[in-house]
């Protein structure tokens, strides 16, 4: 009995420490989440905070950023928008850095849609999926697709 209980327990603190239960499902909606796919690979980012901004000419800044994506701008975002990111415009400014080569790549294609901005509880969540080109050094282009993104309820941050 004895020997039950302590292989039960055993089994039990394995499977809840397992990395891919706690931190490799993107699919989790803890508040403060950045998740995603990268070529079929999961990642999930937590303590995202964004900064919200008026900036010159009275217009609005929203802006992310975490370990791969080095700038996740929207220039005055509005909920329930989605915006088309194979139209370059100033609603949404998206880099991407490659984690092997520190090179820079940008949407092709894609959408993000902001479904949530309260400025009362200051969080925004929303989702997207792109497709982005990394121009290698040698001149060749390196093709990563994003899917299944999420932006969990991100606390923001109001700055001047």
């Amino acid at each position: 009995m004895v020997k039950n209980f302590v292989a039960f327990g055993i089994l039990l603190s394995v499977f809840l420490s397992s990395s891919s239960f706690v931190s490799n499902n993107p699919t989790i909606n803890k508040k403060g989440t950045f998740t995603y796919y990268i070529n079929g690979k999961p990642f999930v980012i937590e303590g995202i905070t964004g900064s919200y901004r008026k900036i010159t000419g009275g217009e609005y800044q929203l802006s992310f950023s975490n370990d791969r994506f080095i700038k996740f701008t929207f220039m005055n975002p509005v909920q329930q928008s989605k915006i088309d990111l194979s139209q370059q415009s100033r609603a949404a400014y998206i880099r991407y850095e490659d984690p092997s080569t520190s090179l820079i790549g940008k949407p092709s294609t894609g959408y993000v849609q902001l479904d949530k901005i309260d400025e009362n509880n200051k969080v925004v969540s929303g989702t997207f999926e792109m497709a982005l080109r990394v121009v290698m050094n040698d001149g060749t282009i390196k093709n990563i697709t994003v899917s299944e993104g999420r932006l969990n309820e991100i606390p923001i941050v109001y700055k001047q």
